[in-house]
């Protein structure tokens, strides 16, 4: 059985430069910064890693990667929870109906992530836009709420100055 081809360089260049020109009409002060991988995994996947500034959670970081056919987007939104596993999964089960554009998933060493997956001949400014978007918006609305469940020895929700 043969693979697929993974994405090649001229998808990277591709996707480097939709980041880029993204990144350009971004919020400056959301955006703490973009990094890339220039050249492939051992998987032969390309990597970018965008780093947002948030409210509830202080930097948010979602890691681009080119395979074979697609663009995947990740973000860890909590460490593994230590307590209420039940009721914090079944909150996140909930949640995740209501989530569009992305999905959540248990990760490496059972963190609790935000994913996606776009085809790359879709990935455009605006998708892109979307996606990062999305990503901010439910990361800083289930932060909170995920971490008092799954961490709650741990975490202490900031309060907003009045």
């Amino acid at each position: 059985m043969t693979r697929a081809p993974l994405g090649d360089a001229d998808s990277a260049r591709y996707l480097d430069e939709t980041v880029s020109s993204w990144a350009q009409q971004w919020h400056a002060s959301a955006l703490l910064g973009i990094e890339h991988q220039p050249l492939p995994d051992d998987r032969g996947h390309f990597h970018w890693l965008i780093r947002l500034r948030g409210e509830e959670k202080d930097v948010i970081t979602l890691w681009l990667s080119l395979r074979q056919r697609t663009v995947h987007v990740e973000t860890e939104v909590t460490p593994a929870p230590e307590e209420n596993r039940e009721t914090l999964y079944h909150y996140l089960l909930v949640k995740n109906a209501e989530l569009r554009e992305l999905h959540l998933a248990i990760g490496p060493e059972d963190g609790i992530y935000l994913m996606s997956q776009i085809p790359i001949g879709e990935v455009t400014i605006e998708r892109l836009d979307e996606v990062v978007g999305a990503t901010l918006t439910y990361v800083e609305e289930i932060y909170p709420t995920a971490m008092a469940m799954g961490l709650s020895s741990l975490y202490r929700r900031r309060r907003k100055p009045s």
